[in-house]
């Protein structure tokens, strides 16, 4: 911007030399000096800036999540004007970005805070942040100075599948279970005298010697559930027309199972053939099946960042994920796609010991066909077009 002027000061300069006017001088001398006052404020007003952001970094969706942002001036020098652009993603606040201008007096620090409301599961990074200021007079373009931005995991939403149930062959576990045959001797619901055929490893000693008659132990009937979600986000897998709806219905339904199974205690695992963009929008590797919070949350962060992809097929993935699971595990496949072929893949792995489930967000003319065959199969097979859907899905036992 001083250049701008240059030539008004030159010509300024050698009319004063040639009328000798030391007025003149003096003009050109103050706005010089005015000049590169400015050039050096403008280059050293950011540069003992700071800024923090202060935020949770992980949130669900609908949850506000407040940001602060706190900027010190740690210089002796004093900012007249400073002004802050944080750049945000139009999923997670109104607009295009949060602007403020405010003046920095010596040391000193100010906090400006902002709201964010998640609209959609996902990835986002807050910022970057971009910080501008300049000379007191304005003379001189204004210096930017650029902070790095930080991220925020919004999860995926979770719908309390009250009605949703799931069969297990494994014959110890936390769900209470009907068949008298899966009876887990962790669990003692009472006591009853001896009768004839009852085993000796049931009769309970102590209560025996105390009451005089031999006792047995009665347990309560309970099955275990090793449960793998299959989560299918292969681009063919899902008509154009309702692309994002059942994509996004079906990350839904894989995280609203991981809940269920994180509720019922029980062991729950991933497997999906989406991409990662945090990790180079790569596969992200099989989650076996394990319980605990953290196992969970670990579950429902790859949820909230994958994407559909075209890396691997669900007839590949599906026949590697069936070998990898054991005797009396349960798979549930959630896909938007559905055909014969698979239907037989799941139920030769029913036949060895598999107990396979799916949930199916997709469009398909054969749908009623395909349900027919798949309760010849007898597959489980429920199809969910919205998320109340998937509220009043209830599977029943077998």
């Amino acid at each position: 911007m001083m250049v701008d002027f240059l030539p008004f000061i030159i010509f300024l300069m050698i009319l004063a030399v040639f009328l000798r006017a030391e007025s003149a001088l003096t003009v050109i001398y103050m706005v010089v000096g005015t000049f590169l006052l400015g050039f050096w404020w403008n280059k050293r007003a950011l540069r003992h800036v700071e800024v923090t952001r202060s935020y949770f970094e992980r949130a669900y969706l609908g949850e506000t999540v407040p940001v602060v942002l706190k900027i010190k001036n740690k210089s002796i020098l004093p900012i007249l004007w400073l002004e802050i652009h944080e750049g945000l993603p139009v999923d997670l606040r109104s607009g295009k970005g949060f602007k403020q201008v405010f003046s920095l007096g010596i040391r000193e620090e100010k906090q400006i805070g902002y709201d964010l409301m998640p609209r959609k599961r996902g990835y986002y990074p807050l910022g970057p942040l971009l910080i501008s200021s300049g000379d007191p007079l304005g003379l001189m373009q204004p210096t930017q100075k650029e902070f790095p931005s930080s991220p925020l995991t919004v999860y995926p939403q979770i719908v309390n599948l009250t009605a949703f149930g799931l069969p297990s062959r494994s014959p110890f576990g936390t769900i209470k279970h009907k068949n008298p045959v899966f009876e887990d001797p962790s669990r003692i619901l009472g006591k009853r005298e001896f009768q004839i055929g009852d085993s000796l490893r049931r009769i309970d000693w102590k209560s025996s010697a105390a009451t005089g008659q031999l006792q047995v132990k009665l347990y309560e009937a309970s099955i275990s559930l090793e449960l793998a979600i299959l989560l299918d986000l292969h681009r063919d897998s899902y008509t154009l027309k309702t692309f994002y709806a059942s994509t996004e219905l079906a990350v839904t339904a894989a995280a609203s199972v991981a809940a269920w199974g994180k509720t019922h205690r029980q062991s729950v695992g991933l497997i999906t053939n989406g991409t990662d963009p945090h990790n180079n929008d790569q596969v992200p590797p099989p989650l076996k099946p394990r319980t605990g919070a953290g196992h969970f949350i670990h579950i429902l962060e790859i949820l909230a960042r994958v994407q559909p992809g075209e890396s691997r097929p669900l007839e590949s993935l599906l026949q590697d994920s069936l070998a990898n699971l054991s005797w009396g595990a349960t798979l549930v496949l959630i896909s938007g796609s559905l055909h014969e072929d698979m239907l037989i893949q799941l139920f030769n792995a029913r036949k060895r010991g598999i107990n396979p489930a799916i949930i199916f967000t997709g469009q398909t003319p054969e749908y009623r066909s395909l349900k027919n065959l798949a309760g010849y199969y007898k597959i489980q097979l429920h199809k969910a077009a919205l998320p109340t859907d998937l509220k009043m899905m209830g599977v029943s036992r077998t």
